[in-house]
């Protein structure tokens, strides 16, 4: 691949398999991560119907799965859902994807180094949270810059631990268990020592970030270019990534519920999962269990991050950008990285890092990845009905009901979530379609007219 926008030619090694691109995939997602850094947000706004909130994002996510797998079969391709966007819905809705990927690639990992951040400060209150979630976007970004097979396999390795960690949580969580399943099935918060019935709405409202908990399972598709059976081994891996992960997020969501010895208390801790961890583990398997969640968390900063330099890099292939901006992000390094669009990646969420909180990422977060889910989502639907011969490796069962599921749970979570994030990624949304309308657009049709 050259050092320049749109005129790539080197192609990327294909160092991966299966293991390596599904480690990577359930390292992005990390059923730790996921559930200590977004539990809280639902259990807040939801009390005990979080766990509804996670059954409900469940039955979306596989929904997306099956959309992200039979696309993925179609378009393998470095840009990942930007692909499969770009291919059914045209270069404008694909541009959409870009510059929401732009944003999203910004905040999410700081958004997870910031939680690792604030469960380190728990173990160790003498290291500051935002100037220790610098530290490690450091060493995210260092590391990304490295070759992708020595990277992937440092990512499986940590992988295994946190799955060891939360498989200990559950366990711990289940033996400790302090209600019947009432408590969940029929869902209440605690408002003045009282606790009284949760409605709809606010379950509605924890489902984005229940999707947020679930985000990743897509992950083997930006890779596809550097693995063996880009076609085949893919697919699979979201598949394979989504089920594992929704099945322990969802049992452990479950169980850290019943476990609750004060919803009060829970409800009004910085970190209710660290709160339930010191009381059913004591203060030894608390901190080890903390230890383990550090790491986890620090793992799916690390997976998350390597993904978006590959889907601008994918963007200035496609010359989606000014010249400069394209020959930016399409510039690798020795180890064939995009390495302008890691450094890119590593001051932006550096930057985030010191000056944000948690709560505000996590929501605003959410909410762009749900709208890249919909994208996704309407491209499934379209890509049936505009192009009904085309063949599909990997074919989604029981069509059309996945999109459908996944296209309506979306628009009903996003009408539940604050009308800041909304705006923001409403903005971000018309900002992106000026720009292909006024610019990219006249530019395609530039170069397809014939020359004189």
């Amino acid at each position: 691949m050259e050092d320049q926008g749109g005129a790539g030619s080197r192609a990327f090694a294909p160092v991966l398999r299966f293991f390596n691109v599904f480690s990577i995939a359930l390292a992005a997602i990390s059923p730790t991560t996921s559930v200590f850094l977004v539990y809280g947000e639902g259990l807040g706004s939801a009390g005990t119907g979080v766990a509804w909130a996670f059954v409900v994002g469940a039955i979306i996510a596989i929904s997306m799965a099956f959309c992200y797998a039979e696309l993925g079969s179609m378009y393998p391709g470095a840009g990942g859902a930007y692909n499969l966007v770009r291919n059914v819905l045209g270069s404008g809705a694909g541009f959409v994807a870009i510059l929401l990927f732009l944003v999203l690639g910004v905040v999410i990992t700081a958004t997870i180094l910031v939680a690792s951040a604030t469960y380190l400060h728990e173990l160790l209150p003498v290291l500051p949270v935002n100037l220790t979630a610098v530290a490690m976007m450091v060493v995210v970004t260092l590391l990304s810059l490295e070759r992708i097979g020595p990277t992937s396999w440092i990512a499986a390795v940590m992988l295994i631990i946190e799955m060891v960690v939360i498989l200990a949580f559950i366990a711990v969580s289940l033996l400790s268990v302090r209600h019947s399943l009432g408590f969940v099935l029929h869902p209440v918060t605690e408002h003045g020592g009282t606790l009284s019935g949760i409605g709809w709405s606010a379950l509605l409202g924890a489902v984005v970030p229940a999707l947020f908990a679930f985000n990743g399972y897509d992950w083997p598709l930006y890779f596809a270019e550097e693995t063996h059976d880009p076609i085949r081994t893919p697919p699979r891996a979201v598949m394979v990534a989504a089920l594992t992960a929704i099945l322990t997020e969802v049992l452990a969501v479950v169980a850290a519920t019943l476990a609750i010895p004060d919803l009060h208390a829970a409800q009004g801790a910085s970190a209710p999962l660290a709160y339930l961890a010191r009381t059913i583990a004591g203060s030894a398997g608390s901190t080890i269990l903390l230890a383990g969640v550090v790491v986890a968390m620090f793992d799916t900063g690390l997976s998350g991050n390597l993904a978006y330099a590959r889907i601008y890099l994918a963007s200035a292939r496609d010359n989606s950008w000014p010249a400069p901006i394209g020959r930016f992000f399409a510039s690798t390094n020795r180890h064939q990285v995009p390495k302008w669009g890691f450094v890119f990646l590593g001051v932006g969420n550096a930057a985030l890092c010191y000056f944000s909180s948690l709560t505000d990422l996590v929501t605003f977060t959410g909410v762009v990845i749900v709208t890249i889910y919909l994208l996704v989502a309407v491209s499934a639907l379209v890509s049936r009905f505009k192009n009904r011969s085309a063949e599909r490796p990997f074919r989604m069962p029981l069509w059309p009901v996945p999109p459908v599921i996944a296209v309506l749970g979306v628009i009903l979570a996003l009408t539940q979530q604050l009308p800041r994030d909304l705006i923001i990624v409403g903005v971000v949304v018309a900002a992106a379609v000026l720009y292909w309308a006024s610019y990219l657009r006249l530019k395609e049709k530039a170069r397809s007219r014939p020359a004189s």
